[in-house]
C-alpha cells in the first residue's frame, strides 16, 4: 500500500520534450521538472521545467498536472461536480485509491521530481499515503510575498517558520539572502525533507536552523529566552499528533499566537498567518493576527487578507484551499 503504478512508465525515463539539454521556463505559479541526480549535486538536479497546473477539482477529489505528470488525489471539501468528463479524470496517470496510488506511471517514481517556484528555490515531491506529494502549490502567491518582505528589510532579520513542512516558506526566506530562519515541525521526516530541499535550491550555505518540536513547547521556551523574531511564518494544521502532545487548532492557536506576541521584535518586518480548515474564515485569523502584532502597533504596516484559491483552466472548476491573514511593516 501507498506504492505508484502507472500507465506511460517510459516517459520518466526521458527528457519530456524529446531532447537533450534543459530549458527553463517561467509560470504563473510555480514550475515542475525532474533529475536523477545525486544530493551532492543539488544545482544539477534542475533538468527540466514544466508547469505545475489545477486541470479540475470536484467529488471529493482534484486532478493536477506535474509537469507532463497528471495526477488525481482524494480532496475531501471539494464538494461540488467536477467540470470536465469522467474521461479526463480516467486518463490520469496515477491515483490515489484506499490507501494506495495505482496507475501508469509508478516503477519511476524513485526519480526526483521537484516543483520550481518563482520564488527562487524547489521543492522535491515524494506522493505519500494520505496524498500529499510534499507540497502545497496554493502558497505560491505567500511564498513571493515572504520573498519581497524580506528584501524589502532595510537589515538582515531573523524568521521563525511554525509548522514548515517541506520548508516553502522558509525557503522563500532564506532565497532574500537577508534572513536567519528558524524552521519547526513536529515531524523528523518533513524536517529532513526540508533540509534537502534546500540543497536542492543551492540554499543550504545560508543561515538556518532546522528544528524539529512541538510549536508551543518551542515557543513558550523562547519566550523565557528573551528571542525575538522579526518575521513569523504559521500554517497549522486543525489537528497533529507529535511525541509528547496533540494539536487541535481551536485550543492551541489563541495560546500560541498570544506567546508569539512576546517573541515577536520591537521592530518587526512582517507575520503571516494562513489555514486549510474551513472552520478557520478568514475573520478568525484576523483575530489572530491583531493578537500576535499587538506590541507593532508603533510600527507602520499594512494587513493583507484573502483566500488561497487554486485557478483551474480549460472547463475545470477552482479549488479553494483555504485563507491567509498577513501584515508587513511598510507597503510590501
Amino acid at each position: 500500500r501507498g506504492w505508484w503504478r502507472g500507465r506511460s512508465v517510459g516517459a520518466l525515463n526521458r527528457n519530456p520534450s524529446g531532447r537533450a539539454g534543459s530549458t527553463r521556463c517561467r509560470t504563473t505559479l510555480l514550475e515542475v521538472g525532474r533529475s536523477s541526480c545525486g544530493r551532492k549535486s543539488a544545482r544539477s538536479m534542475l533538468v527540466q521545467c514544466r508547469s505545475y497546473r489545477l486541470l479540475d477539482s470536484g467529488g471529493a477529489s482534484r486532478l493536477e498536472s506535474f509537469g507532463d505528470l497528471v495526477v488525481r488525489r482524494p480532496c475531501p471539501s471539494a464538494l461540488w461536480q467536477p467540470g470536465l468528463p469522467a474521461s479526463r479524470w480516467d486518463s490520469a496517470d496515477l491515483v490515489l485509491a484506499d490507501g494506495a496510488w495505482e496507475g501508469a506511471r509508478a516503477n519511476q517514481l524513485g526519480e526526483q521530481w521537484y516543483m520550481a517556484s518563482e520564488a527562487g528555490f524547489s521543492l522535491g515531491l515524494w506522493p505519500g499515503q494520505n496524498g500529499q506529494v510534499g507540497a502545497f502549490p496554493e502558497q505560491g502567491t505567500n511564498w513571493r510575498w515572504l520573498r519581497s518582505a524580506c528584501e524589502a528589510s532595510p537589515r538582515r532579520i531573523r524568521v521563525l517558520n511554525l509548522f514548515g513542512y517541506t520548508g516553502g516558506s522558509s525557503l522563500a526566506c532564506l532565497a532574500s539572502r537577508n534572513a536567519d530562519v528558524t524552521h519547526l515541525d513536529g515531524a523528523r521526516a518533513a524536517v529532513s525533507r526540508a533540509r534537502s530541499n534546500a540543497e536542492l535550491s543551492g540554499l543550504s550555505g545560508e543561515p538556518v536552523r532546522w528544528i524539529v518540536d512541538d510549536a508551543l513547547t518551542y515557543v513558550r521556551r523562547a519566550a523565557r529566552r528573551g528571542e525575538r523574531y522579526d518575521g513569523i511564518v504559521l500554517d497549522p494544521p486543525a489537528f497533529g499528533r507529535g511525541a509528547k502532545r496533540e494539536w487541535r487548532i481551536d485550543r492551541d492557536l489563541p495560546l500560541l499566537s498570544g506567546l508569539l506576541a512576546e517573541v515577536l521584535s520591537d521592530d518587526p518586518s512582517f507575520v503571516l498567518l494562513s489555514a486549510h480548515d474551513p472552520r478557520w474564515p478568514v475573520a478568525a485569523l484576523d483575530g489572530q493576527l491583531r493578537e500576535i502584532t499587538r506590541g507593532a502597533s508603533a510600527v507602520r504596516g499594512r494587513c493583507e487578507r484573502g483566500e488561497m484559491l487554486l485557478r483551474a483552466r480549460g472547463g475545470g472548476r477552482d479549488l479553494p484551499m483555504g485563507v491567509y491573514s498577513r501584515w508587513a511593516a511598510g507597503t510590501v
